[in-house]
This record gives C-alpha cells, sequence and structure tokens, in this order.
C-alpha cells in the first residue's frame, strides 16, 4: 500500500468508523467533517506541494450519500 491510498483509507476510517460507531455523533455533523474534509484536503495538498495529492479514487464519493 503507498502512501496516497494509506492517506485515503485513515480518511475513510475516520469518516465512517470513528465519527459513526465511536462519537455517535448527528447525521449533520458527519457530513459537516465529510464536506470540510473534501475542501481542506485539496487545499493543503495545493499548500505544500501546489497540486493535488493523488488518492485511489475520490473519498468522498458514496460517504454518506445524500
Amino acid at each position: 500500500m503507498t502512501n496516497t491510498t494509506e492517506f485515503g483509507s485513515w480518511v475513510r476510517r475516520f469518516l465512517l468508523e470513528h465519527l459513526v460507531s465511536e462519537r455517535n455523533l448527528a447525521r449533520n455533523t458527519q457530513r459537516s467533517y465529510r464536506d470540510t474534509l473534501a475542501l481542506l484536503i485539496p487545499y493543503g495538498a495545493n499548500i505544500r506541494t501546489n497540486h493535488m495529492i493523488s488518492l485511489s479514487g475520490n473519498i468522498t464519493d458514496n460517504l454518506f450519500a445524500q
């Protein structure tokens, strides 16, 4: 597993396991975390390397489908 796929799997795990199971947050709060990360990850990648982090697929697709 490469670093980029590890990062994506940790974000997915945070969104699906930690927020839902361990923290038991409300559905709208889960969506807020998802949306914030969807904005923060590309921004951070742009600031750090001036290009998008190459993730294996879009980590926000089908997560907490609206």
